[in-house]
């Protein structure tokens, strides 16, 4: 079978703002994040390439959510599923799934070229709705580059860096991931 060319492309953009309440209490940051991942549960060869191309599958998704001044991020998304590539059998079916997450996150920086990283630690979640609800998941951790800008807003994504994840499914099952990932993360100016 010939190889399978994915590309991943990132098609969401979107930027949280606060409420300007009075006695509303503000989170220490807020988050939006999107992008699409290249699924594999036979992983991927030296070139980032699924081992079996006719089980890949990929996944869009969308999140927002908040943390704490202790690094402690909750967000809420969804996530769109297509089938696995190939003929024959498919191993992945199409699907929308909801889902509530947690992680830690920390910031580093700046580096030598004014950048920071953003880590993402300990991410775990639950599908709320969609064929996958009530399983609960684990993505292994994973940086983000980005930038930090004077008004409050930070944008980190992953270009020029690949790194493969491993998501764990409750029901027993894992598989490997290769995301193209942007988060944007607003504060309150001091």
């Amino acid at each position: 079978m010939k190889g399978v060319l994915c590309s991943c492309v990132l098609t969401l953009f979107a930027v949280i703002g606060f409420t300007d309440t009075a006695d509303a209490k503000m989170p220490a940051s807020a988050y939006a994040t999107s992008g699409t991942c290249l699924n594999s549960p036979e992983g991927f060869n030296s070139k980032l390439e699924p081992v079996n191309p006719g089980v890949a599958w990929t996944t869009t998704f969308n999140a927002v959510g908040s943390g704490d001044a202790n690094g402690s991020v909750t967000e809420v998304g969804q996530s769109i599923d297509t089938a696995s590539f190939g003929a024959g059998p498919r191993m992945h079916p199409p699907g929308a799934n909801a889902y509530k997450d947690t992680f830690t996150s920390t910031v580093t920086g700046p580096s030598d070229d004014g950048g920071f990283t953003l880590r993402v630690r300990m991410l775990s979640g639950t599908f709320t709705a969609g064929p996958n609800a009530g399983l609960s998941f684990k993505i292994s951790d994973f940086e983000l580059k980005g930038w930090s800008g004077s008004n409050g807003i930070s944008i980190y994504e992953n270009s020029g860096s690949t790194a493969i994840q491993t998501v764990s499914l409750s029901k027993g099952t894992s598989f490997q991931r290769i995301c193209a990932v942007l988060a944007v993360s607003t504060s309150p100016l001091q």
